[in-house]
């Protein structure tokens, strides 16, 4: 009868796990498909011409590489579930700064291009012909950024519509003044590299008056990155010299919900520091 019982439970399993698997791995599949889709899109943005499925590697084999190493650090299934999340973000994280870095190296850039643009207006050229010179002349990010621009127009939008979808792809604060200012100056008249000149003064002042806001606050930034790396490096480090001390964290039910509730608050305690920390001008 024993037998009997524990054959139907077996088979009860064998049968839920035989439905619900082939359920799981397809929703895994068109998850991954839709994460692959978004990042190449984002990626094309950025004029990293790549297909979908050339990322596959990156959001398949990172996860599972993170969640072995979880798992061999820890000794612990809950070290491969960390490991996994941490692989299943990274591609993202990646993806994320790249635009990030994208985006500062472009407003870094910006300046230099509107003193080529107000250069080649006084030439008597076009804006159009001065965002040609300015492609010509500035190296990527931004030369790549108004070539599409270019390139729209001569297509036949129209330029406004151009420099709103750049300002959708590259979403800083002095682009859009630049936009903004392109367009009253086409719709109502006026000089455009007096009103370029402006806007040169208005980003300078306007960066040393971010890097003045980003010294006060150096202080802030600096402990949250301490307050967070510190209890990381205590853990490693008592784990290194006598790793019975976290037996009862990694062992026992309670204690694992206590690590995992540590990390949860570690990661809201730097989450805080960085917003209090951060000003927006």
């Amino acid at each position: 009868m024993r037998i009997l019982i524990i054959l139907l439970i077996f088979g009860s399993i064998a049968g839920l796990a035989y439905e619900l698997i082939p359920l799981f791995l397809e929703r895994y599949s068109q998850l991954q498909s839709k994460r692959m889709e978004k990042a190449s899109k984002e990626l094309h943005q950025m004029f990293i011409f790549t297909e979908k499925h050339r990322l596959l590697p990156m959001f398949t084999i990172t996860p599972l590489v993170l969640g072995t190493l979880g798992f061999i650090i820890l000794r612990n299934p809950l070290g491969a579930l960390i490991g996994a999340g941490l692989g299943l973000l990274l591609p993202r994280i990646w993806i994320k700064n790249m635009g990030r870095k994208r985006q500062n190296d472009f407003g870094r850039q910006l300046v230099d291009a509107l003193m080529l643009l107000s250069s080649s207006l006084r030439a008597g050229m076009s804006l159009p012909q001065a965002f040609e010179v300015l492609t010509e002349e500035m190296p990527a990010p931004i030369s790549d950024e108004f070539a599409l621009v270019i390139k729209e127009n001569k297509m036949g939008v129209t330029l406004e519509d151009c420099l709103a979808h750049l300002k959708q792809r590259i979403p800083l604060d002095d682009l859009e003044l630049l936009t903004t200012a392109i367009s009253i100056s086409r719709e109502t008249g006026g000089d455009l590299t007096e009103i370029f000149a402006n806007l040169v003064h208005t980003i300078r002042e306007k960066r040393k008056l971010d890097d003045r806001v980003r010294v006060l606050t150096v202080q802030g930034r600096l402990q949250g990155a301490i307050m967070g790396l510190l209890p990381i490096a205590f853990g490693v480090f008592i784990y290194f010299i006598n790793p019975s001390n976290f037996d009862v964290m990694l062992n026992d039910r309670f204690g694992q919900m206590l690590l995992v509730w540590a990390v949860i608050s570690e990661v809201i305690g730097v989450i805080l520091i960085r917003k209090l920390s951060k000003v927006d001008i």
